[in-house]
C-alpha cells in the first residue's frame, strides 16, 4: 500500500523542477490547491506534484495559464475542442484560416514580417499569426499593392527590431535585476508588456494620423478630413486573456 508524501514547498519545487516562487505564483493564480497547514508549516503532497506536472504539460501544449486554471471546471468532452483552439499551427493551417494562398504566408515569413514560434524544419505559429495575415490582406484589399506593402513592412520591421533591442537592454538594466525572484519578475512582465504594446501602438497611430493631416490641402475631400478628425477616438487595447 503506497503512502502519500508530506512535502515542504522547497521539496515540492525541487521535485517538480520549478522555483519556489513559481509554485507560489501558481497557487495565487488558483492553478494549484493550497497546502495543508500543520501547525506553522505548510505541507504539500503527491497530488500537488502531479498537478504541477500537469500544468507544465498543458503549458507545453500551448495552453495559457488562464486556460489551465479554467480546465478544472471544463467538461472532458470540451477538452479536445479547447486544445485544438490552443495548439500551434503550421504554415498551411495559417493560410487556410486566414483565407490566403500559402505562398503569401511564406512571403511574409521570408521577409521577417511573420515570426514563427519555432525555427525548426517545420515552423509553427500561434493564432496571432492568422490575425496578422488577415490584417495585411485587408490593407492590400484597400488598394495598396502587395509588393509595396511588403517592402514598407520590411523597413518597419527593421526599425522595430533596433528599437526592441534597446528596450530589452533597458529592461535588463533597470527592471530584471531588481525583481525579487521569478514570482515578482513574472508579475512585472504581465503588467509591463501590455503597457508597452499600448504605448507603441498608440504612438504609431497618432503619428500616422498627424502625417496624413499634413498632406491635406484646401482642395482635398472634406470626407477624408472628417474621417481623420474622428481617428483620434481610436483606442488601442491590449489585455491578457
Amino acid at each position: 500500500m503506497s503512502t502519500t508524501r508530506n512535502l515542504r514547498v522547497e521539496d515540492l519545487a525541487a521535485a517538480a523542477g520549478l522555483s519556489v516562487d513559481t509554485v507560489r505564483y501558481y497557487q495565487r493564480l488558483g492553478l494549484l490547491a493550497p497546502p495543508r497547514r500543520v501547525g506553522r508549516h505548510a505541507e504539500y503532497d503527491d497530488h500537488h506534484l502531479d498537478r504541477l506536472a500537469e500544468i507544465r504539460r498543458l503549458a507545453a501544449g500551448g495552453f495559457t495559464l488562464a486556460q489551465i486554471r479554467d480546465l478544472g471546471s471544463t467538461p472532458s468532452r470540451d477538452l479536445r475542442r479547447l486544445a485544438d483552439g490552443s495548439r500551434t499551427l503550421d504554415r498551411t493551417e495559417v493560410a487556410e484560416r486566414a483565407g490566403v494562398p500559402e505562398g503569401l504566408v511564406a512571403l511574409l515569413v521570408d521577409n521577417g514580417l511573420l515570426q514563427p514560434l519555432t525555427r525548426d524544419d517545420e515552423p509553427r505559429f500561434d493564432e496571432g499569426a492568422v490575425a496578422m495575415v488577415r490584417a495585411g490582406l485587408a490593407i492590400s484589399n484597400a488598394g495598396i499593392p502587395l509588393d509595396e506593402l511588403v517592402h514598407l513592412a520590411t523597413d518597419h520591421a527593421a526599425g522595430v527590431d533596433a528599437v526592441v533591442r534597446r528596450a530589452v537592454d533597458l529592461f535588463e538594466v533597470h527592471v530584471k535585476d531588481r525583481a525579487d525572484g521569478d514570482d515578482d519578475l513574472t508579475e512585472v512582465l504581465h503588467a509591463l508588456l501590455p503597457a508597452v504594446v499600448r504605448l507603441v501602438a498608440q504612438h504609431f497611430h497618432h503619428t500616422l494620423v498627424a502625417r496624413a493631416r499634413e498632406r491635406l490641402g484646401d482642395g482635398d475631400r472634406h470626407a477624408l478630413a472628417e474621417a481623420l478628425a474622428t481617428a483620434d477616438d481610436l483606442e488601442v487595447r491590449c489585455e491578457w486573456p
